[in-house]
C-alpha cells in the first residue's frame, strides 16, 4: 500500500472520530454557555481550565505524542515486544514522578499563576479567588492526560489510531454529564465543571489500556531514567514543547490580555476558539497525526524523495478542505454562533461579539493547519531546532500584533502585569479592536510561523511544493470564493438575533452549509484535481469499518 493511501486512510479514521469529538465538544460548550453564559463563573473556569489545558496541548497533541512516534516506530520495527514494554514502562514511570511534582507545584502556585495569566482578575477579589480554587482542582488533569498521551504515541507508532482519537470524546461527555447532572446540585455550581474534567481524564487514560495490551505492550513500574528510549524521547520532546504548541501559547497570551478588557472578553475568545478548533481538529490534526508515522518511516530509510511527495500530497489535501472551511466560517460566523450558543443567558450581544472573534480566528485556519502539517516533517528528519526558532518568532509577533490591535486600556487593580500591559497599549495601539484584535493577532502570528517553516523545510529536504501545490491552492481558493454567493443568500433569510428559533435557524444553517459544500464540490470537479478522489477513498474506508481487517489495526 502506498504511503499516500496510508495517510489518507488513517486521516479519514482519525478525522471521523475527531468529528464526533468536536461535535461533542460543541455540545459541551453549548451546555456550558446555557448554564453559565459569559459571566464571572464562566470567565473563571475558562481561565482555570486554560492553564492546565495549555499543558495538555503540549503533551497530548504536541510534544509527547509527536516525540514518542519516531522512537517507538523504531522499537516496533527493530526490537522485541519485551523491549517495547520496557521502554514504555521506563517512560511512564519517569513521567508519573515528574508530573506529580508539576501538579503539586501547580496547586501550590495557583494564586500566582492566576495573577500572571489573568492579571485583570486581580481587581475583582471574588472572581480571582474562584479562579484560583478551580485551577487547583483541574491541575491534576495534566498527569492523567499526559499518561494518556504516552499510550497514544505508542499506539500511533503501530498505526492504531482509533483509541487515541476516541479519547477526547469521553472528556467532553464527562464535562457534559457534570454540567447537567452535577453542577445544579452544588452550592457553587461551576465547581462541577472541574470535577467533570478530572473524571474525563481518568476515562481518557483507561481507554488506552486495552489496545496496548492487545498489541502486547504491558506498562508496569520501571525506574530507569537512563533508558535509551527515555533519552531519545526527552531529547526530541524538549524543543517540541515550544515548537508544536506555539498556537496554544499565543491563545494563552490572548486570554491574559483579554482579562484586562471588558468583562466577557475571555469568554468571547474561548467560545470563538472552540468553533475554530472544530475544522482544525478534524482535518489538520488528523492529517498531521496520520502523516507522522509515514514521514518517520520514509526519513528513517533516507527516502527524501518519497517524503517530499507525501508532504506535497498532504498539503494539497489540506488545501482542498481547509480553504473552503475558512470561507465558510467567515461567511456563516453569526449563524454558527447563534445556533450553537444563543440560549439561556447567552444573548444576541454575546453572539455578535463572539462571531466577530470567530471571523478573526478563521483567517488563521489555513496557516495554522499547514504549520501542524509541516512540523511533523521536521521531527521525522530529527530537526527539532527549526520549529523552535520559528515558534519563537511567531510568539514575539503575536505579542506585538496583540498590543497593536487590542486598543489602549487602563491599568486595573494592583496587578503589576495589568499595569505593564496597560502602559504598553497606550504607546503601541494602532487599532482599537479589543478582543477581536487579539484573535486577529493569533492568525497573523500563525502566518509568520508558516512562512518561516516553509522556507526552512525547503532548505532542509529540497523543493517539496512546486506547481502542484500552487495549482491546488488556486483551485480551492477560486471554488471557495464562488460558494460565498449562495451561502450569503441563504443566511440572509433568517434574523439570527432572534432568540427561541433554534430549530428554524439550525435548518437554515444546514441548508446554507449544504449549498456551500455542493457549490464548492461542483467547482472543484469543474476545475480538476485529484484531491477529491483521495478524500472519497477515505470516506469509503470509513464505510468499511474504519480499520484494517488484515492486520487488526485501528
Amino acid at each position: 500500500m502506498s504511503e499516500n493511501r496510508r495517510i489518507v486512510r488513517a486521516a479519514g479514521l482519525v478525522g471521523f472520530y475527531t468529528l464526533i469529538s468536536r461535535i461533542a465538544g460543541l455540545v459541551r460548550d453549548a451546555v456550558i454557555g446555557y448554564h453559565f453564559g459569559t459571566g464571572m463563573a464562566a470567565d473563571a473556569f475558562f481561565v482555570a481550565f486554560r492553564i492546565p489545558n495549555l499543558l495538555r496541548r503540549f503533551v497530548a497533541e504536541g510534544a509527547m505524542s509527536v516525540a514518542f512516534v519516531p522512537v517507538f516506530t523504531d522499537y516496533f520495527t527493530n526490537r522485541s515486544r519485551r523491549a517495547v514494554g520496557e521502554a514504555a514502562s521506563a517512560l511512564a514511570s519517569l513521567m508519573v514522578v515528574a508530573l506529580l511534582a508539576l501538579s503539586l507545584a501547580g496547586i501550590i502556585l495557583a494564586p500566582w499563576l492566576t495573577a500572571f495569566f489573568a492579571p485583570g482578575f486581580v481587581k475583582a477579589p471574588e472572581k480571582f479567588a474562584l479562579t484560583v480554587s478551580l485551577t487547583r482542582w483541574v491541575f491534576p488533569y495534566v498527569l492523567l492526560v499526559s499518561l494518556a498521551a504516552l499510550c497514544a504515541g505508542i499506539l500511533n507508532s503501530v498505526r492504531h489510531f482509533a483509541a487515541p482519537a476516541i479519547s477526547p470524546i469521553v472528556l467532553n461527555l464527562a464535562m457534559i454529564g457534570a454540567t447537567v447532572g452535577l453542577c445544579p446540585r452544588l452550592q457553587e455550581p461551576v465547581r462541577g465543571l472541574a470535577y467533570g474534567v478530572l473524571i474525563g481524564g481518568v476515562l481518557q487514560l483507561g481507554l488506552q489500556i486495552p489496545p496496548l495490551l492487545w498489541h502486547g505492550v504491558s506498562v508496569v513500574p520501571r525506574w530507569d531514567p537512563r533508558h535509551e528510549a527515555v533519552r531519545r524521547s526527552l531529547g526530541l520532546m524538549g524543543p517540541m514543547v515550544f515548537g508544536a504548541a506555539v498556537y496554544q501559547i499565543n491563545l494563552m497570551i490572548s486570554t491574559m490580555l483579554a482579562s484586562v478588557l471588558p468583562s466577557g472578553s475571555v469568554s468571547y475568545i474561548w467560545y470563538a476558539d472552540r468553533v475554530f478548533e472544530f475544522p482544525l481538529g478534524i482535518f489538520a490534526m488528523a492529517l498531521g497525526t496520520a502523516a507522522l508515522p509515514s514521514f518517520a518511516a520514509q526519513a528513517g530509510r533516507g527516502a527524501h524523495d518519497e517524503l517530499r511527495q507525501s508532504l506535497s500530497f498532504a498539503v494539497r489535501v489540506n488545501n482542498c478542505i481547509v480553504l473552503p472551511a475558512t470561507v465558510g466560517l467567515i461567511s456563516l460566523s453569526t449563524p454558527i454562533v447563534s445556533v450553537l450558543f444563543q440560549r439561556g443567558v447567552f444573548g444576541a450581544q454575546e453572539v455578535r461579539l463572539t462571531a466577530n472573534a470567530l471571523c478573526a480566528f478563521a483567517l488563521g485556519l489555513w496557516p495554522v493547519s499547514l504549520v501542524r502539517l509541516l512540523i511533523p516533517a521536521f521531527y521525522a528528519v530529527e530537526d527539532a531546532r527549526t520549529p523552535v526558532v520559528a515558534a519563537a518568532a511567531a510568539f514575539l509577533a503575536n505579542c506585538v500584533f496583540s498590543l497593536l490591535l487590542m486598543g489602549p486600556v487602563d491599568g486595573p487593580g494592583d496587578s503589576p502585569f495589568a499595569a505593564a500591559i496597560a502602559a504598553a497599549t497606550q504607546v503601541t495601539s494602532l487599532a482599537d479592536l479589543r478582543h477581536v484584535g487579539l484573535a486577529l493577532a493569533t492568525s497573523l502570528s500563525a502566518t509568520v510561523n508558516l512562512v518561516l517553516l516553509a522556507v526552512a523545510l525547503r532548505r532542509r529536504i529540497g523543493a517539496w511544493g512546486g506547481s502542484e501545490v500552487r495549482r491546488s491552492f488556486l483551485r480551492s481558493a477560486v471554488a471557495s470564493l464562488v460558494m460565498i454567493a449562495p451561502v450569503h443568500y441563504l443566511a440572509a433569510l433568517a434574523d439570527w438575533t432572534q432568540p427561541g428559533a433554534t430549530l428554524l435557524h439550525a435548518g437554515i444553517l444546514a441548508v446554507a452549509v449544504t449549498a456551500g459544500v455542493g457549490t464548492y464540490v461542483a467547482m472543484i470537479l469543474t476545475l480538476g484535481g485529484e484531491e477529491l478522489r483521495w478524500l472519497t477513498a477515505a470516506r469509503d474506508r470509513l464505510r468499511m469499518g474504519g480499520h484494517d481487517r488484515h492486520n487488526g489495526r485501528g
